[in-house]
């Protein structure tokens, strides 16, 4: 009799085991599949972040140029004048309009360098969102193809009664 009470003891500590090995991989999945969403998440605000840095860096670059171009401007003038040339003459007019060109140009080629930077951090952001998300769904998959724990536990229990 005695041995039956020890059989039956292991089989239901045996049991138990399982369930609770279950519940904590359980848990671990899902732990692991919810940090991966959170940095998918976070990936996505740090690259909202980003463009918001970039927008304040190309604004802050502009101004920089109209405030040079400005300056040139005024300082070409002043010589301008006193060489004698005045604003109707062609060589005056032509030097005037060769700063202006080269301001709009400056001007693009800032707006075509914002532009890429936006594009990459966007892209390099999208792409590491992606795979965040994609582990956190195998993880999901994962905890839901793990083996069944009554099988485990039937298992356990067949092993120790033969």
């Amino acid at each position: 009799m005695g041995g039956a009470l020890v059989l039956g003891g292991t089989v239901v500590s045996t049991a138990a085991s399982l369930l609770k090995s279950d519940d904590r991989e359980k848990d671990y999945y899902r732990s692991m599949a919810a940090a991966a969403q959170a940095q998918a998440k976070q990936t996505e605000e740090n690259a909202r972040r980003n463009a918001g840095y970039i927008f304040q860096d190309a604004a802050h670059q502009n101004n920089e140029l109209s405030r040079n171009y400005s300056s040139l401007l005024g300082k070409q003038k002043t010589a301008l004048a006193a060489s004698g040339l005045g604003k109707g003459s062609a060589t005056a007019q032509m030097i005037l309009k060769n700063s202006r060109l080269n301001a709009l140009m400056d001007q693009e080629l800032l707006n075509d360098n914002m532009n890429r930077a936006l594009y990459e951090s966007n892209t390099q952001s999208s792409l590491q969102a992606m795979q965040y998300r994609a582990q956190a769904s195998e993880y999901r998959a994962a905890e839901r193809k793990r083996s069944n724990v009554w099988l485990r536990i039937g298992t356990a229990v067949g092993g120790l009664l033969r």
